[in-house]
């Protein structure tokens, strides 16, 4: 998913990333177009298997200008799309509607409704069904930001909601589709900040940006992104960099990592075996590792008090933590294992990109480079920019991430950290309602209890207030009855 303020590039993002994507089908097939319902969506039943599903992008379309304004409503979690146009769900660009390859191909337009664009893809020998979902640029005053972080996240949740409400089925669709985000790109404005070194401590997060991601990444792997790093020089990305890292730390965003502490710790070690108790990046490492393990330790009691409280039991986080057996995986780690030390050399060179910087491809204007070659970039007086050219900027880092390397533990984060974290506020939830409820009920039990052995003690008893109400009607129906009460003497 693509977030952020508005004129950052999202859609060019998108159209950039498209470039390099291998169809399994050729663009324009009319496969598409027959496997979906006319109101837009996929069939009953569909699902995001490969054996089951159209070869050709699916699209999303829609009439509203809104995220989630139907999702309370739309309880059908067979639909591979949520949001069926009917129902006013994800919007197409502008009044148009375009499939997934004409979304990316077709004339750049503004971004008016947000937009699911579906490809099915091969990528390192694995078919991929990819969806990108772009939605609107942040613009106007705080509230209306706000307004619109809110439809955000409760398109995010409703994804939670059609897997859980999958997982309380008797009988679950073993083929059922994975609505999840796995990722969320949230492009950062770096005009809105100072960006020379005399203002640095200007530099980074803006508050806007600080307050958004807060929330956002209470329910989805946030990637920071610096967009249309074609105009920053290598120093002020550098410089900027540091900013919104400082920032995040200090406002406590955990943006997704790409390499645990621990192992980021490891390698450093490894490459540098003089440092000692002084070196100050050592000492650093070593801090991140204490809070990462001091968060994992809150997330896993909290885990285990959430499960009691429903009870459940949560496999693997129902025994005590022992740090002392975490110090005993230093000795298991093989300092010779040259394939494991190189894929922690890549994961810690893509953690070093973060926030990436990234430029999109110039629109309607062939670019070539030095050798006269195609290519997706930007020309200028002074020299062509390739956007896939690691010397010039993060995207190729950032799109082997996505799709290759840290993939899977994408997918694991979010089920296993998010969704489990918002199916137990759910759940919680209800218990909380359904005791209330209960214990409602045995209050109302209680006083009917204390109101019929009343009655039974002092059978011709009559209240004031029975009095007061039906007094007359008590004596014309009941005239030889005496009424007792404190107040007769």
């Amino acid at each position: 998913m693509m977030v952020g303020y508005s004129g950052l590039g999202k859609t060019s993002f998108i159209r950039t990333l498209f470039g390099t994507l291998q169809l399994r089908s050729p663009a324009g097939s009319k496969r598409a177009t027959m496997a979906l319902n006319p109101n837009g969506h996929a069939p009953q039943g569909s699902s995001s298997s490969s054996s089951d599903r159209p070869t050709t992008p699916l699209s999303r379309k829609s009439t509203n200008s809104g995220l989630n304004s139907q999702f309370n409503n739309n309880t059908n979690a067979n639909h591979t799309n949520p949001n069926p146009a009917d129902n006013h769900g994800l919007g197409t660009k502008t009044n148009a509607i375009k499939d997934s390859v004409g979304y990316a191909t077709g004339k750049l337009e503004p971004t008016l409704n947000s937009y699911e664009a579906l490809y099915e893809i091969d990528e390192g020998n694995e078919r991929i069904n990819l969806t990108l979902v772009d939605t609107p640029g942040f613009v106007g005053t705080d509230e209306v930001v706000d307004a619109h972080c809110d439809e955000i996240l409760a398109y995010l949740e409703y994804q939670f909601d059609l897997t859980l409400a999958e997982e309380r089925k008797v009988r679950r669709n073993p083929k059922a589709s994975d609505n999840q985000i796995h990722a969320c790109l949230y492009f950062i404005d770096h005009t809105a900040t100072a960006t020379s070194a005399s203002h640095a401590t200007r530099m980074g997060l803006s508050e806007a940006d600080i307050r958004i991601l807060k929330r956002l990444v209470t329910r989805v792997n946030v990637i920071p992104v610096i967009a249309r790093a074609d105009t920053l020089t290598k120093a002020q990305v550098v410089r900027l960099k540091q900013a919104i890292i400082r920032d995040a730390k200090k406002n406590k965003i955990k943006f997704f990592r790409f390499i645990s502490a621990k192992d980021e710790k490891r390698l450093y070690r490894i490459n540098h075996p003089e440092a000692g108790a002084e070196d100050e990046k050592l000492q650093m490492l070593e801090t991140n590792e204490d809070e990462e393990e001091a968060e994992e330790k809150a997330r896993n009691e909290k885990r285990r008090s959430d499960a009691k409280a429903l009870g459940e039991v949560i496999p693997g986080v129902g025994e005590d933590d022992d740090d002392d057996d975490d110090d005993d995986d230093e000795d298991d780690f093989d300092e010779e294992d040259e394939e494991l030390l190189e894929m922690l050399r890549e994961r810690a060179a893509l953690q070093a990109m973060v926030p990436f910087s990234v430029i999109a491809q110039e629109e309607e204007v062939q670019v070539l480079d030095e050798q006269g070659r195609a290519i997706q970039g930007r020309e200028f007086p002074w020299g062509v920019i390739n956007c896939w050219d690691a010397k010039h900027c993060d995207l190729a880092g950032l799109r082997s991430s996505l799709l290759q390397s840290h993939r899977a533990e994408l997918k694991e984060l979010t089920f296993g950290h998010f969704y489990e974290s918002y199916r137990t506020e759910k759940l919680t939830a209800r218990t909380s309602q359904r005791r209330a409820m209960q214990s409602q009920q045995q209050q109302q039990q209680q006083q009917q209890h204390q109101q019929q052995q009343q009655q039974k003690q002092h059978p011709n008893h009559i209240t004031a207030k029975e009095v007061r109400t039906n007094g007359t009607a008590a004596h014309q129906t009941a005239p030889h009855v005496r009424l007792g009460g404190p107040w007769e003497e």
